[in-house]
Protein backbone atom coordinates (compact mmCIF):
# COMPACT_ATOMS: atom_id res chain seq x y z
CA UNK A 1 0.00 0.00 0.00
CA UNK A 2 2.88 2.35 0.80
CA UNK A 3 4.38 1.85 -2.67
CA UNK A 4 1.01 2.52 -4.30
CA UNK A 5 0.67 5.83 -2.44
CA UNK A 6 4.24 6.73 -3.44
CA UNK A 7 3.38 5.94 -7.07
CA UNK A 8 0.24 8.12 -6.93
CA UNK A 9 2.24 10.96 -5.39
CA UNK A 10 4.76 10.58 -8.22
CA UNK A 11 1.99 10.98 -10.78
CA UNK A 12 1.10 14.36 -9.31
CA UNK A 13 4.66 15.72 -9.14
CA UNK A 14 6.13 18.13 -11.64
CA UNK A 15 9.72 18.08 -12.90
CA UNK A 16 11.03 19.73 -9.73
CA UNK A 17 9.28 17.23 -7.46
CA UNK A 18 6.59 19.61 -6.20
CA UNK A 19 2.86 18.92 -6.34
CA UNK A 20 1.38 20.04 -9.65
CA UNK A 21 -2.16 21.41 -9.75
CA UNK A 22 -2.10 21.03 -13.54
CA UNK A 23 -1.55 17.30 -13.25
CA UNK A 24 -4.19 16.99 -10.54
CA UNK A 25 -6.73 18.81 -12.72
CA UNK A 26 -5.79 16.67 -15.72
CA UNK A 27 -6.25 13.39 -13.84
CA UNK A 28 -9.47 14.65 -12.24
CA UNK A 29 -10.92 15.53 -15.65
CA UNK A 30 -9.77 12.18 -17.04
CA UNK A 31 -11.54 10.38 -14.19
CA UNK A 32 -14.66 12.50 -14.79
CA UNK A 33 -14.62 11.63 -18.51
CA UNK A 34 -14.21 7.94 -17.70
CA UNK A 35 -17.14 8.16 -15.29
CA UNK A 36 -19.32 9.84 -17.92
CA UNK A 37 -18.45 7.19 -20.53
CA UNK A 38 -19.17 4.33 -18.12
CA UNK A 39 -22.50 5.88 -17.12
CA UNK A 40 -23.46 6.44 -20.75
CA UNK A 41 -22.83 2.79 -21.58
CA UNK A 42 -25.24 1.96 -18.75
CA UNK A 43 -27.98 4.00 -20.38
CA UNK A 44 -27.57 7.40 -18.71
CA UNK A 45 -27.85 10.48 -20.90
CA UNK A 46 -24.67 12.57 -20.97
CA UNK A 47 -24.92 16.28 -21.69
CA UNK A 48 -22.78 16.86 -24.81
CA UNK A 49 -21.72 20.35 -23.71
CA UNK A 50 -20.38 18.90 -20.48
CA UNK A 51 -18.71 16.04 -22.36
CA UNK A 52 -16.87 18.36 -24.76
CA UNK A 53 -15.96 20.74 -21.94
CA UNK A 54 -14.25 17.92 -20.07
CA UNK A 55 -12.50 16.78 -23.26
CA UNK A 56 -11.17 20.33 -23.78
CA UNK A 57 -9.96 20.47 -20.15
CA UNK A 58 -8.09 17.22 -20.76
CA UNK A 59 -6.50 18.51 -23.97
CA UNK A 60 -5.44 21.80 -22.38
CA UNK A 61 -4.11 19.97 -19.32
CA UNK A 62 -2.15 17.58 -21.52
CA UNK A 63 -0.67 20.52 -23.40
CA UNK A 64 0.30 22.30 -20.18
CA UNK A 65 1.88 19.17 -18.72
CA UNK A 66 3.78 18.48 -21.94
CA UNK A 67 5.05 22.05 -22.21
CA UNK A 68 6.15 21.84 -18.57
CA UNK A 69 8.19 18.75 -19.43
CA UNK A 70 9.92 20.35 -22.42
CA UNK A 71 10.49 23.73 -20.74
CA UNK A 72 14.04 22.84 -19.70
CA UNK A 73 14.95 21.11 -22.96
CA UNK A 74 16.69 22.75 -25.91
CA UNK A 75 15.67 22.18 -29.51
CA UNK A 76 19.09 23.10 -30.87
CA UNK A 77 21.91 20.63 -30.69
CA UNK A 78 24.88 21.73 -28.60
CA UNK A 79 27.39 19.33 -30.11
CA UNK A 80 30.96 20.53 -30.19
CA UNK A 81 32.80 19.11 -33.12
CA UNK A 82 32.92 19.01 -36.86
CA UNK A 83 30.41 16.92 -38.82
CA UNK A 84 32.55 16.73 -41.98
Amino acid sequence: MKQFLKWVAGLLEDQQGAASSKRFGFYWALALLTYMIVKSTGGAVVNMEMYWSVVMIILVGYGLITSEYFKGKSLLSTKSGDDS
